[in-house]
């Protein structure tokens, strides 16, 4: 079931983009956000050789994250000899695209990660294979396949095996950064029961496995390594940040504005002082807190209070936010939010604008909605926060293992 869902929510988001394939109808310049897509369209013509050149190096197209490299190219070396077996000519027209299959699978995964983690609720992932963003922008970039990694490191951890969870989150952090914050995660659960094993654990075991993956690339194209990798710590920024939302809409009123040559020591200072509240939260519970709870909020403070909010960030906070909160009407609020939002960034100008609402407020739907998005994410940032506090529904979502 699982794994129909899964596929069926791909074919869906693949549906979504069939009009970009019509030349006729000019859908890409029109809605250039709906048909871009950042991955490479690989390669399948993969032979012996270019496999084990690609397999530390980014696959066979030299672009993808390491660990993703490793399996397009094995793939890839895979589908060329049984395409030589039976004499078929591998093209874009006769066979899939190795990223898109891939891409389709690491979904299945994450909502299977979210089936095992929902107890007796099997409308978790249903809910959350079909949300809006993820059917919109999740499938055209990376990014999938290190929520993939951050959940199955949640899942492990819960599980009580700390050094498994390393291992993904060394995984993870090869393609993004953001499964790290699972390690902060653990480190405030180890702080709440007074318990840091797990934390060294999980730490030695990320560290290794990330070595293992990279050190091979590191050793022999260090300069290559470097760029690629600091490819995944600038990701691609799409809209606005907090700090922008304050000068546009705010600041007028308010009298307020921020210097935007602050904004990095601003937005850093800010971070940090919220994660310290997360620590408070999570060591102050009156009950035993999870750490899906405790990671949504450190991923909350990010995306917030960070210097650049993505679209993409946004896919980050799904399966977190379905699995601690379990209210489908503020879950699908924020999606109608997130698709507005995405609207007003691709949709061609000029038609909302000349609305008489928009008129009169002075704002353009684009600042309206991403106050919105800002009131949102405040939001699940207080609910979490008080149902830590409260115990609340933490039962079917990771209470420490020691303690189940």
């Amino acid at each position: 079931m699982v794994f129909v869902i899964g596929i069926l929510a791909v074919l869906l988001s693949f549906l979504l983009r069939v009009p970009c394939r019509v030349p006729e109808w000019n859908v890409s310049e029109r809605f250039p956000g709906l048909c871009s897509a950042q991955l490479d369209p690989g390669d399948l013509s993969v032979t012996p050789n270019t496999m084990l050149e690609g397999f530390f190096t980014g696959g066979p197209s030299g672009d993808q994250p390491i660990v993703v490299g490793m399996f397009t190219s094995v793939l890839g070396w895979m589908t060329t000899g049984l395409a030589q077996a039976f004499n078929v000519e591998l093209s874009a027209n006769t066979v899939l695209d190795l990223t898109v299959v891939l891409t389709a699978l690491v979904w299945v995964v994450i909502i299977a990660t979210v089936a095992g983690l929902s107890g007796k609720q099997p409308s978790d992932p249903v809910v959350m294979a079909f949300a809006p963003t993820v059917l919109l922008v999740g499938f055209s970039a990376w990014d999938l396949w290190a929520v993939m990694f951050m959940m199955l490191a949640v899942a492990s951890y819960i599980r009580g095996s700390p050094g498994i969870a390393g291992l993904w989150i060394g995984l993870g952090a090869t393609v993004n950064l953001l499964p790290v914050l699972v390690l902060v995660a653990i480190l405030f659960m180890a702080a709440r029961y007074r318990y840091i094993g797990d934390f060294f654990i999980a730490l030695l075991s990320s560290v290794i496995f990330f070595a293992a993956v990279n050190g091979p690339y590191m050793v022999t194209e260090f300069d290559r390594w470097r760029e690629q990798f600091s490819g995944t710590l600038d990701g691609p920024a799409e809209g606005t940040t907090v700090w922008d939302v304050w000068n546009t809409v705010l600041a007028g009123p308010t009298g307020l504005s921020v210097d935007t040559a602050a904004v990095e020591n601003l937005s850093l200072v800010v971070v940090l002082l919220a994660v310290v509240a997360v620590l408070l939260v999570t060591v102050l519970a009156g009950k035993d807190p999870s750490i899906v709870q405790v990671l949504l909020l450190l991923l909350l403070v990010y995306v917030l209070f960070g210097r650049d909010w993505s679209l993409l960030q946004s896919v980050w906070l799904v399966p977190l936010v379905v699995l601690a909160r379990r209210s489908w009407i503020e879950f699908f609020v924020w999606q109608a939010v997130e698709i507005g939002y995405w609207a007003t960034l691709n949709a061609p100008g000029g038609g909302w604008e000349t609305q008489p609402v928009f008129q009169q407020w002075g704002w353009t739907p684009q600042d309206a909605f991403a106050v919105l998005r800002v009131l949102v994410l405040l939001w699940f940032l207080i609910a979490v926060s008080v149902d830590i506090q409260r115990g609340k529904r933490a039962l079917l979502i990771g209470v420490h293992a020691k303690n189940m």
